[in-house]
């Protein structure tokens, strides 16, 4: 794990044979029976980040419609890593699949123009944006309003609108 600013390097940490080291300016360990103690990863990322006076904010910030295609692609992925068949994406432009929700297409950015296709066994089963929309059997499904009926909560939202793709 690494923590980077603009000025440089502020924070490094890695696994070494003893247990896990970090830190630039004040080097610190934690024992391999601490960390294998912890309930997960994450737990070890944090006290390590706090052990080097760093503190995360008590909430992750909202879920903006941009980031809910990437979120839902990766949860997609991760859900069906065991899946006998193989699960991709591929990455095209044509901008949002809702043609309302942007005035016209001259005004979206390189990046904003993108689409994505899930693919299962090399077949597009779906198509997202980075607008928050969902192509999915022929309807368009607004993901940002699912996401908030469903109370901001990912895995419902992943079972809600790909259930029929699920192995």
């Amino acid at each position: 794990m690494t923590l980077t600013n603009a000025s440089g390097l502020e924070y490094q940490a890695r696994r070494c044979g003893l247990g896990f080291t970090g830190g630039i300016g004040g080097d610190f360990q934690m024992s391999w029976d601490r960390a294998f103690g912890m309930p997960s990863a994450r737990a070890v990322a944090i006290a390590l980040e706090e052990s080097q006076g760093i503190h995360r904010a008590e909430k992750s910030p909202a879920t903006t419609p941009r980031a809910l295609g990437y979120r839902l692609v990766a949860s997609m992925l991760e859900l069906t890593l065991g899946d006998r068949v193989e699960w991709s994406t591929s990455e095209s432009r044509g901008g949002p699949l809702d043609p309302a929700s942007v005035a016209t297409r001259e005004r979206l950015r390189d990046w904003e123009d993108t689409r994505w296709a899930l693919r299962r066994a090399g077949q597009p089963v779906a198509r997202l944006d980075n607008f928050g929309w969902l192509e999915i059997d022929g309807r368009l499904v607004d993901l940002h309003f699912r996401y908030r009926e469903l109370n901001g909560r990912l895995y419902p939202l992943v079972l809600d609108v790909l259930s029929g793709l699920l192995p």
